[in-house]
Formats: structure tokens, C-alpha cells, sequence
């Protein structure tokens, strides 16, 4: 009988010894990781432990925008204090743990609880607990504003992503990102403006989601029309908790992995070039898994940011920002081109959904049939190194 059950110690031991063989002979993470046991497993470890990417500031440009989030069944609120600062909280009142808001609002002055009315100022210090002790009495003994104020969740923020670490317990955000920093040092992304977005959600785990968004050995046969028989992954790169993926040559199309050309290529040409710290144009295309709720795609001509939430074990919430160089990002003349590439990716993306919607409906009969994944030693390399950081990050 196909069935689940807790995931115990034994077997996220033999899972580690499996995918710390070398790709030829590794074996991917059983089925029964992609189910509903291993999820709230990753509930209670992963996503409280990890520097998770949960929206984008550009979501909250002003003081006092609000922005809900649900990371993985844990709700955050996001909110823009009145000195620009960006501070991320429990969305739970201290009274009787209602959600404090479940849209996104701009202009607000202070968060109200709809429940009993309990107030807190943009930074989170409680400002009145009205009739708590009573008709007319707004105060009670026991009750010190001073220890109710909402609880606070450790921010950082990097390439327009916020992130945050709902446990507290994570290296200092700046520690943690500076693999990436160093990755990027050498493009020039400082004038990226937000220029669209795209948001869906489609049945299939998040780690599912990631690990076809992280190997192009799948692009000539599930997305012809990116003729990417030109121009595929070869050249791998991870930093462990921090991101998995690869560059994507644009140049010659045979394997290596320059990133030295002078010109990007004539398909990226109808929209400003990103450009290298030395002034050349960007010539390659960089594709990362940023651990692990973060989706990060470089090319010549714009930015994709995106988030890869879970809505369950078996769903998945995808929201995509784009992101072009200057005033390409808002301008008429380059509306069509911008559209054009946004529209690419609305029909990209759906091509995925009938993989992943596949592999999950498969991830319980696998196990008892004894089928376990196996990893091309030339294609997904970055797949096997997120898999790691999964199991990682729920071990104790």
C-alpha cells in the first residue's frame, strides 16, 4: 500500500549518503520528501532557520505600505515605518493572536487588530488595549505595553528581495548573502528599475518548482521555442545555504562557459544592455535557486526576480518581478520590447506546470515501486547541490 508517516532520523541519513555520491551514482530525495510529512518537517526547520526571500521591497516603496506574506503556513507582515525603514513582524496580535492584516494596504498610520482593537505603531510597540480592563478602562494590571509589542522577525534585503529569518537564529544577514555579492560583483546592476511582474499557482511541490527552474537539460524538449540548442547551461555554481544554479554561455553555444564577449547577442538587443563593472555588455545569462525560497535569472537585457512560496505541500505560488536597466523599465519607447520579454515568460512558465503537476503525482508510487531519481552528471549538478541544502537544513 502506498502510505506516508513520519520522516525519521534513519531515513534522512541513507537520503544524505545517497546524494553525497558523485552525480553518475547519486540518488535524488525519495518521493515521499515531496509529501506532506517532509513538508511540515521543513515547517518546523527549514523555512524558521533559513534567510528566506519573501517579497520584494519594490512592493513597499512608501512609508506605511503594509504587505502580508505566508511563508510556508507562517504569516509575516511586511511594513514601511515612517522613516522609510523596512520592518518585518509576526502577523499575530499579542492579545488573542488574530491576523493583524490580509491585504497589502498604503498610507497607514498605525496597525489595528479587527478583532479587539488593539494597536501598534510601524515599528511595533503596542499604543492601546482599548476597555481591556473594562467600559472606559484601557488599561489592566498585568498588562505592560512595553512586553506586548508584536514580534519582531530579522530583515535583510538584496537584489530588490526581502528576506526574512523567522527564528532569529541565523548567521547576520550580511554574512549570509556575501557568496552572492561576490557572484554578482562583477555585473553592474545598479540602475534595475521594476518593470512588470507576473504571479501564478500551479499543483506541484516548491522543491519540484525549483529543481526545473535550476537545469536546462529539459529546455529543447519542453521549451522548443527558446531555441535553446544555442545557448544551455554548462557551467555550475553553488554556495552551500545560499544558491544553487549556473551561467549560460550566449556566445558560442559549444560548452564553455566565457563570460568575456564585448556584445551580448542580436536577441537581447531591443532593450538596454546590462552592463559589467568594466563597462562591457553582459554576454551571459546566470540561472539561481537563491536558498530557498528565491529565483534569480540574469540575461543581457533584463532581470527576473522571483519567489517560489509554498501553498502547501503539494502546491506552489509563484510571483516573478522583472527588472530593466534605467528608465526602460517605465518608458513608451520601449514598451513593445519590454512587453515582448514579459510575454515570453507568460507562455514559458505554463509549459512547466504539466512537469511538475507529473512528477508530483508520482511522488508517493515511486517509493513503493523503488524507483529513486538519478541526476545527468553534465545538466543538473545545481539540482543535486539545492537537494543537499535541503536535507541540511532540516537535520538537526
Amino acid at each position: 500500500m502506498i502510505g506516508g508517516g513520519a520522516i525519521t532520523a534513519a531515513e534522512l541519513e541513507a537520503a544524505s549518503a545517497d546524494l553525497a555520491q558523485p552525480a553518475p551514482w547519486a540518488k535524488g530525495l525519495p518521493g515521499a520528501f515531496y509529501g506532506e510529512d517532509f513538508y511540515a518537517l521543513e515547517q518546523r526547520t527549514l523555512f524558521p532557520k533559513s534567510w528566506c526571500a519573501v517579497a520584494v521591497a519594490s512592493a513597499l516603496p512608501e512609508p506605511g505600505d503594509i504587505l502580508p506574506v505566508d511563508l510556508a503556513g507562517w504569516p509575516v507582515l511586511l511594513v514601511r515605518n515612517r522613516e522609510g525603514q523596512l520592518n518585518a513582524f509576526h502577523n499575530i496580535c499579542r492579545h488573542r493572536a488574530m491576523r493583524l492584516a490580509s491585504e497589502p494596504c498604503s498610507k497607514v498610520r498605525l496597525l489595528r487588530c479587527p478583532w479587539h482593537s488593539w494597536s501598534y505603531d510601524l515599528n511595533g510597540a503596542l499604543l492601546a488595549t482599548p476597555e481591556v480592563g473594562g467600559a472606559g478602562v484601557h488599561e489592566a494590571e498585568g498588562f505592560e505595553a512595553a512586553e506586548l509589542g508584536l514580534k519582531a522577525i530579522p530583515v535583510g534585503q538584496f537584489l530588490d528581495y526581502v528576506f526574512v529569518n523567522l527564528d532569529g537564529q541565523a548567521k547576520p544577514f550580511d554574512q549570509h548573502i556575501a557568496p552572492l555579492k561576490d557572484l554578482l560583483a562583477g555585473l553592474d546592476l545598479s540602475d534595475l528599475r521594476h518593470g512588470g511582474r507576473i504571479d501564478d499557482s500551479y499543483g506541484g511541490n516548491w522543491k519540484l518548482s525549483t529543481e526545473g527552474g535550476i537545469e536546462d537539460y529539459h529546455l529543447v524538449f519542453g521549451h522548443p521555442q527558446l531555441n535553446a540548442h544555442m545557448a544551455r547551461n554548462t557551467s555550475a555554481c553553488a554556495a552551500d545555504g545560499v544558491y544553487a544554479g549556473g551561467w549560460v554561455d550566449l556566445g558560442s553555444g559549444d560548452g564553455s562557459a566565457s563570460q568575456s564577449q564585448s556584445d551580448a547577442p542580436a536577441a537581447f538587443t531591443p532593450l538596454p544592455l546590462l552592463r559589467r563593472i568594466d563597462g562591457r555588455a553582459c554576454a551571459s545569462m546566470l540561472v539561481l535557486n537563491v536558498f530557498p525560497t528565491g529565483s534569480v535569472l540574469i540575461t543581457p537585457d533584463h532581470v527576473m526576480v522571483g519567489l517560489i512560496l509554498p501553498d502547501g505541500a503539494a502546491r506552489t505560488r509563484v510571483e516573478l518581478h522583472y527588472y530593466f536597466q534605467g528608465e526602460a523599465a517605465t518608458s513608451a519607447e520601449h514598451a513593445a520590447a519590454r512587453d515582448g520579454a514579459l510575454q515570453m515568460w507568460r507562455e514559458v512558465l505554463p509549459q512547466d506546470y504539466p512537469f511538475v503537476e507529473g512528477t508530483q503525482a508520482t511522488v508517493m508510487a515511486r517509493d513503493a515501486a523503488g524507483v529513486r531519481t538519478r541526476f545527468s552528471p553534465y545538466w543538473e549538478n545545481p539540482v543535486l547541490e539545492f537537494q543537499k541544502m535541503v536535507l541540511r537544513s532540516v537535520s538537526p
